[in-house]
């Protein structure tokens, strides 16, 4: 998030007048080209929509020609009705041309001159300098472009160091920790990669469980071996540097070039070294050779063998036949080696993300929230991270929030701009009046000191929604209810505030409570409308799941957890079970109807594919919120556009054979019941809040309390049912919690 100051950094160094970011044209693809055409012949937007809607797009789509020629509907509409005829023969005309204009996002062009005498110019909206050349033909007029690119993790750490400055340590400086820490490498070593930069797949965890990495070269050989073709001699690697082989040279020189990565030449700055050692090359002719193997230049790689077995005849004394073997050592090599100098700047960022996670798991772990709370899928994976490591994340609280994810004790608690719909502007202003004035009573004390220009309906609504004023008087449902009459309390306080109330009647807020309105009498939400309102403006469940009573019984019958897809290979059977949460209907570019619906489980979410062949028979099951079990195979892709070095990431579905509603049999819903509770009392405050949960779940279950080494049974009593649990830890902790009778004193 700091790539700004980097550009303007090289724009101060080098001079405005050659600094410039490079064009990018949007072009007219198919679609919208056809919605273009149609505006412009003025055929009704349904018949356009309709048309338009016929042409797959995205990775897989096709071109006008190609529709017409491959979906039937199409050539249908398009020789039957003269309109949409004239509509796609234009709108042909125009697809491919440049529609809009917009700036490269990563390249820029530093000259030695003026950029004026290089390239002409353009100055968009936001007032930044374009070239008017595409980055094509930048590099083709000889400029220099250089590619600033962005990275998370960098934003990762710089929040986490943060978390750490203001919980643990003012004074930690990453830039000072030691490259052997032991409980950095124990984590890898146990395959605990989750959030690790480069190291995270499934793929990787199990090369570091094999691995045991010891040491920083060992996590600069992983990323140079870990991609196809190199990944072939990762096993020779952890072979050799756990003894079980030995690794073997076929000449002396080359043990100091290959010894620190026992034998195996993982970088292409080796295979430039033992040119120059064995060969006599200059490092420049050996960069040449480089290229030559690299980019398998086939009628080349003969001249530059003979000039290799010449040179390591002269230069190093030794046979013909051995300079021959030695060469066909190094030529696959070059083929797939990694830069060392991108690999050691890509390790050193992931030893630091380990290191990070290793031993400030808390502050860690809150950051990596932070970064991914747009995206639910892996909020909800970190989540699930912290759980296993036994770390608690509490959910928002309109009093002990902050902005973003952030460590309280022994937890994290989630961030208020996390909330869908609550912006962070309004989030800001919430947290500054509560740093100001102090801890907010109800709804309606929060509505008396917040800007309602900047806290409106919207935002009060998402919050009593997630359960952020949980913690204050009322329920969910009861501060629904109220909403109305807080508004109406906010717009007069505010304009109070503008007519100079408070100097005329005295202090506003004085004179406002005097007149505080009372919640409605209204039942609390059952559970599952709870876990609504909060996948509403989460995006997850936070404090359970619907199919949390159900999940392992699924198990039990044979179905796989989304978390545990990725381990599977490729086109194998599978099934899984979980809740449809959204449904979408589409054609392929042969023009014949699927289906792709979401399935969400408690562990994650994956897509479903229901093809054509079935799609008739099974589509009318996939209905929202409707648990299916579903059968089919396993379907692993790797996803274009992975950065250079890193492992693709790996898109994951299941094509459907075979879909079921599930209907549970009744004790698949009948948890084993509980005895009773043991709690651990820290807090006055803990006992009103146990006492608000008996009422709205009584039952027969008995509570004891243990506060100071005292312990006491309540008269009241609960509910027997394991769900409480979610809501006694919310209360006490989880560590301070257990089922179990009363004990006999």
């Amino acid at each position: 998030d700091r790539r700004d100051e980097v550009i303007a950094y090289v724009t101060e160094k080098y001079g405005k007048d050659r600094v410039a970011q490079i064009v990018t044209f949007g072009t007219m693809a198919a679609r919208a080209a056809v919605r273009d055409a149609g505006r412009a012949l003025g055929v009704p937007l349904p018949e356009v929509d309709k048309v338009a809607k016929m042409i797959p797009s995205g990775p897989t789509g096709l071109s006008i020609g190609q529709a017409l020629e491959q979906i039937p509907d199409l050539k249908l509409s398009y020789a039957g009705n003269p309109q949409i005829r004239k509509l796609l023969d234009t709108a042909k005309d125009i697809e491919g041309l440049a529609r809009n204009a917009g700036t490269h996002a990563a390249g820029v062009v530093i000259s030695a001159g003026p950029l004026i005498d290089y390239a002409p110019l353009v100055k968009f909206g936001d007032g930044g300098i374009n070239t008017q050349f595409d980055m094509v033909w930048v590099e083709k007029i000889g400029l220099l472009k250089m590619d600033f690119l962005g990275l998370r993790n960098l934003t990762v750490m710089n929040s986490a160091v943060g978390e750490i400055r203001r919980t643990v340590d003012p004074e930690f400086d990453l830039a000072k920790i030691p490259d052997d820490d032991a409980r950095t490498f124990d984590m890898l070593g146990r395959g605990e990669t989750m959030g690790v930069f480069q190291l995270e797949s499934d793929g990787m965890k199990r090369v570091c469980v094999e691995l045991k990495p010891s040491r920083f070269e060992d996590i600069i050989a992983l990323v140079a071996l870990y991609r196809p073709g190199p990944m072939d001699w990762i096993p020779q690697y952890i072979s050799n540097k756990h003894g079980r082989t030995k690794p073997t040279y076929l000449h002396p020189k080359l043990e100091p070039i290959l010894r620190e990565t026992y034998g195996v030449a993982a970088y292409q700055e080796q295979v430039m070294q033992m040119a120059r050692d064995i060969a006599g090359f200059t490092m420049g002719e050996a960069d040449e050779l480089r290229k030559v193997m690299g980019k398998k230049q086939k009628e080349k790689i003969p001249i530059y063998r003979e000039r290799f077995i010449t040179g390591a005849m002269a230069f190093s004394d030794i046979s013909r036949d051995l300079a021959d073997r030695i060469f066909l050592f190094i030529e696959p090599f070059a083929g797939y080696g990694f830069n060392k100098s991108h690999a050691a700047a890509y390790g050193w960022i992931a030893y630091q993300t380990a290191f990070l996670k290793a031993n400030h798991p808390l502050q860690y772990l809150s950051a990596l929230m932070t970064s991914v709370k747009d995206r639910t899928d892996k909020l909800a994976e970190y989540i699930d991270e912290a759980k296993k490591v036994g770390i608690h994340v509490l959910p928002p609280d309109i009093n002990e929030s902050l902005v973003d994810f952030a460590v309280v004790g022994d937890r994290i608690r989630f961030g208020l701009a996390a909330v869908k719909g609550a912006g962070e502007a309004a989030v800001r202003a919430i947290i500054e009046m509560r740093t100001n004035e102090g801890r907010f009573k109800d709804i309606f004390d929060l509505a008396r000191r917040v800007d309602v220009k900047s806290v409106n309906r919207r935002v009060f609504e998402a919050l009593i929604k997630c359960g952020a004023l949980d913690e204050l008087t009322g329920n969910r449902a009861q501060n629904l209810g109220a909403l109305d009459t807080a508004m109406e309390l906010a717009a007069r306080t505010a304009r109070d505030a503008e007519l100079g109330q408070a100097s005329l009647f005295g202090d506003v807020s004085v004179h406002a409570e005097s007149m505080a309105p009372s919640l409605p009498n209204i039942a609390a939400p059952g559970a599952r409308e709870k876990l609504a309102w909060e996948k509403e403006t989460l995006g997850i469940f936070v404090s359970g799941h619907p199919l949390s009573d159900v999940q392992g019984y699924l198990v039990r019958q044979g179905a796989t957890l989304v978390k545990d897809l990725r381990a599977g290979e490729d086109d194998s059977p599978v099934t899984v079970a979980g809740m449809v949460t959204s449904v979408r209907r589409t054609l392929t570019k042969t023009g014949q109807q699927i289906l792709i619906a979401q399935l969400e489980d408690t562990s994650g979410s994956c897509d479903v594919v229901v093809f054509s062949k079935i799609y008739p028979s099974v589509q009318h099951l996939f209905g929202t919120d409707r648990i299916l079990i579903v059968k089919g195979r396993l379907r692993l892709r790797e996803r274009r556009g992975a950065t250079p070095g890193e492992e693709p990431p790996v898109e994951l579905s299941v094509g459907v054979n075979e879909v079921s509603i599930f209907e549970p049999p009744a004790r698949a819903f009948e948890p084993q019941l509980v005895r009773g509770w043991h709690v651990e009392v820290l807090s006055r405050d803990q006992i009103d809040r146990l006492a608000a949960l008996v009422d709205e779940w009584p039952g027969e279950a008995p509570i004891v309390m243990h506060a100071r080494g005292r312990t006491q049974q309540l008269a009241r009593t609960i509910a027997p049912d394991p769900r409480l649990r979610t809501e006694l830890e919310r209360i006490f902790g989880r560590g301070n919690i257990r089922e179990g009778a009363p004990e006999p004193v």
